[in-house]
This record gives structure tokens, sequence and C-alpha cells, in this order.
């Protein structure tokens, strides 16, 4: 196993005690004073350099700034399917046949994470999308009286939403996880509160090397939360030691490289992965949709945009994962299946009151029409 990176920033942490402050060493180790100099939660602020940009190339650019740490738990009866792999991982874009393709001969297991982004004139939405073949438990078996407890495919994920200033600048303001139909919000900022969310959280957003926040993902049903949150319902961790503890102690952690990388066991803390354009993979085949040899099922439809709003899957279940355009938590009010994904800036302030205005203009949005 490789050894973890040096350079670990310092963080604050707001642990459910109490407020907690951890300053890790950076640099060669061998090299005695070579620390980083501690910084609080929120307060890097990252000006954009001169130069001209596209868009695509801005977008690019905050995508890997702001990309997460994903602490991904692994649990050792299917390593496998805790791998954070490519919709095509299996070299085609059909959807039912992920879930028996996981153990095929030549298969590709190299970490890959999708990425989209929204503008307006004051915010971007930056979207992290992690795709699993399986959604798995010990037994897929159905519990007495309820669902199966498996299903083929699974996307979740998160929004981290950064500030953006006339100077060029960005900043992080909150993120917005994905788990079982659930989004949670996290943010350090204490002039944000809660109004139209039941699920909004105190638990702290983590950084690594000051700008990527540190995410968990639970092994089998791989629903997606702050680091440092964790309930009964998912994301259940043992929170008692920095960074928390996988359970079974082991698990994989994947950063954002140049090259995705296949983990080297069920027990890896250095995963490189590989940021995707959601626009290339996904989206562009929002309108492959049947219940046969197709991406997608479930023909649905957001203000006249016609497109899938579910994976296709026959196993354990039909069609029971969902693209970013699909998620619904059913208990944020009046945000309601696809605004989420379409319109971030309505999502965000029907669900929160913010000490700032949040614009409602889109600068760019490829996805509305």
């Amino acid at each position: 196993m490789r050894a973890a990176p040096s350079g670990r920033r310092a963080c604050l942490l707001r642990a459910p005690l109490g407020l907690l402050l951890c300053v890790a060493a950076c640099g060669d180790k061998g090299k005695a004073g070579s620390t980083d100099a501690s910084m609080e939660i929120d307060a890097t602020v990252v000006r954009a350099d001169a130069r001209v940009e596209s868009k695509a190339e801005e977008l690019s650019r905050l995508a890997r700034l702001y990309a997460p740490v994903f602490y991904q738990d692994s649990d050792n009866r299917d390593y496998h399917a805790d791998y954070v792999v490519a919709v095509d991982y299996d070299g085609d874009f059909v959807g039912n046949n992920n879930w028996d393709n996981l153990e095929a001969l030549g298969v590709d297991r190299k970490g890959v994470i999708y990425y989209a982004g929204i503008e307006t004139e004051t915010h971007w939405f930056l979207y992290y999308l992690a795709f699993h073949p399986r959604d798995w438990d010990i037994s897929c078996q159905p519990i007495p009286l309820g669902p199966d407890l498996c299903h083929e495919n699974d996307m979740e994920g998160a929004m981290v939403m950064v500030e953006k200033d006339q100077a060029g600048s960005t900043r992080f303001l909150l993120m917005a996880t994905e788990a079982h139909n659930n989004l949670d919000i996290f943010t350090n900022d204490s002039g944000i509160s809660a109004l139209g969310s039941s699920h909004f959280h105190d638990t702290a957003v983590t950084f690594e090397d000051s700008t990527h926040p540190e995410l968990y993902i639970e092994s089998k049903g791989h629903g997606i939360c702050a680091l440092y949150y964790t309930s009964t319902l998912y994301c259940r961790h043992d929170l008692s030691s920095m960074p928390p503890v996988f359970g079974g102690d082991d698990g994989l952690v994947y950063r954002v490289a140049d090259v995705g990388e296949e983990p080297e066991s069920g027990n890896d803390r250095d995963v490189g992965y590989e940021l995707r354009l959601l626009d290339d993979d996904l989206w562009s085949r929002r309108e492959d949709v049947c219940n046969e040899a197709c991406l997608f099922d479930g023909l649905g439809d957001y203000e006249g945009i016609s497109l899938g709003m579910s994976f296709n899957g026959d196993d354990h279940g039909t069609d029971k994962a969902n693209p970013p355009w699909g998620w619904d938590d059913p208990s944020d009010g009046d945000v309601y299946r696809g605004d989420f994904f379409f319109r971030p800036a309505l999502a965000v302030t029907t669900w929160l009151t913010l000490p700032r205005p949040v614009s409602q203009v889109y600068l760019y949005n490829p996805y509305l029409p």
C-alpha cells in the first residue's frame, strides 16, 4: 500500500463534544520545523489568475480546486463493489449489465468522479458524483414486509457552493451531500440557518490542503456525508479519532489526480481519481432510455426537457438508482425532483436563510434550454 501523501494542511474541526484544533505536519518528514501554519475553516479565498479563461476552462479549474477527498469505507465481503468507477467501467454504456459485469475479466476499476458546474451572478455550484455498479448488503434478500436491500447501479454525491466576488475570488460557502434520497447540508458559516430543510446540520466541513472538502462514503449503500457526520440511518462510523476510523479498519481514500488509479486492495489510503465531465458520459446520453440495452430508463420531463430519470437496472429491483437530475429529498419543502440539479440557486434559497444575496440569474447552465 502506498504511503499517504505529505503536505496536509491544518484544519479546525467542530466535533460533537466541542471545538477541536488539529494541526498536521507537512513537507518532508525528515526536515525539522517543516509545518504549515494553522488555518481557520472557511478562511481560504482563492483568486483567479489574470488570464482570460473560457467557461469550460474556468469550470475545470474550479472543479479541481474544490475536488473533495473521499473516505470510502469498504467491506471485505465484496471489495470491488465499494470501488468508485466510471459508468462504462465494463466497456459499454448499458445500465442493466453492471451488476453482473463487476467481476468480469478486464473491466476498468480505476477511480472516476463525475463533475458538473452551474454559475450564477454570485456563486458557482460544483457537483461531484460517485458511481458504483452495485448498491449491496450482506444479504440481498428482502427484509420481512420490506424492500430488497440491494439494487443495480448507485450514484450519490455532493454539491459544493462557492461564493464569487468582483475581484475574481472564490470562497467555500456550503455543501449538500446525497445519501439515500436525503440531501444533507453542511456549512461553517454561522450566518446560514435552516429555512425549509430538515437536514441542516451543525457538523463542520473539514478540508485537506485548504480547499478540498473531506467526505465519507459508507460501504455497501454508499451514502455520502461530511467526514465528521454520523447518524443511525446512514454514514454511521466511529468519530473517536482524526480522521475517523473505517469500520473493520479497512477503507479507501480517493484524491483527485491527473489519472485515475485502481486501488491496490480494499484497504488503500492513497488512490487517485480522475475528474470526468458529466456532460460527456451521462448528460450526452440523457435520452438513451429503454428497458433493454440502454443506460437510462424511466423517461421523465423537467420543464420541457425529456430525459431518463433512473439508471436502467434489473438486478434486485427495477431502475432504483438515479442520476443527479433525478434526485429528490421528500422532506425538503418546495424543492422538487430536478430542482437541485437544474436550479440550485432556487434550491438553496428555499432550504436556507443566507447572510448574502444569492442570484438566480444563471451565467452558465448548459442543462437548461
